[in-house]
């Protein structure tokens, strides 16, 4: 049984440890959507009731409250569409030997280097739309101070798993 494990382990790093660069999967577009569709649909559902009352409420610009409300809705929707595409396309990660890298951020760019001889433990974690779409966000920590971990987000819950144990197979031995 072990020795299965050392095989699979290296032929997941045969797999992995290549300089290109890996995208997430791509059901993580519509995650994200339902996502920023609930966050979105709270806030404009907050915002009903004062366009409402000040429609009711009369006077000669009482129309432009329901108006900038569908003009909010409107944009929204746009948003919710356009954003997920996007930040997908931004991330990436790629892991050699001694680096996990990352990269994100549609309009600034930022990439993260994580030497893996540092890294502590790594967490899988899959909220209730992510196990419902198959998928899992890896996070990675380091000692140091709160802002000292990197989130892959948007893996297939097998691949994350298998990345999760590639990654503390390697992982260092300096930790604190």
């Amino acid at each position: 049984m072990e020795s299965l494990d050392i095989k699979e382990n290296a032929e997941f790093a045969e797999n992995t440890e290549t300089s290109h660069w890996r995208p997430l999967d791509p059901r993580v577009v519509p995650l994200w959507r339902l996502g920023y569709l609930i966050g979105l649909c709270v806030v404009l559902l907050m915002l009903l009731p004062f366009a409402t009352m000040m429609w009711l409420r009369g006077g000669v610009y009482s129309y432009l409250y329901p108006v900038a409300w569908l003009a909010l809705a409107a944009c929204a929707l746009w948003f919710c569409r356009w954003r997920p595409n996007r930040v997908y396309r931004a991330w990436a990660y790629r892991i050699d030997g001694r680096v996990l890298e990352t990269r994100s951020g549609v309009w600034f760019r930022l990439v993260r280097l994580l030497p893996l001889n540092r890294l502590q433990h790594v967490d899988l974690q899959r909220g209730p739309l992510e196990r419902m779409f198959g998928l899992a966000s890896l996070v990675l920590y380091t000692a140091g101070t709160s802002s000292a971990s990197i989130t892959v987000p948007g893996l297939d819950h097998e691949e994350a798993a298998r990345l999760r144990d590639h990654l503390i197979a390697i992982g260092g031995d300096d930790a604190v």
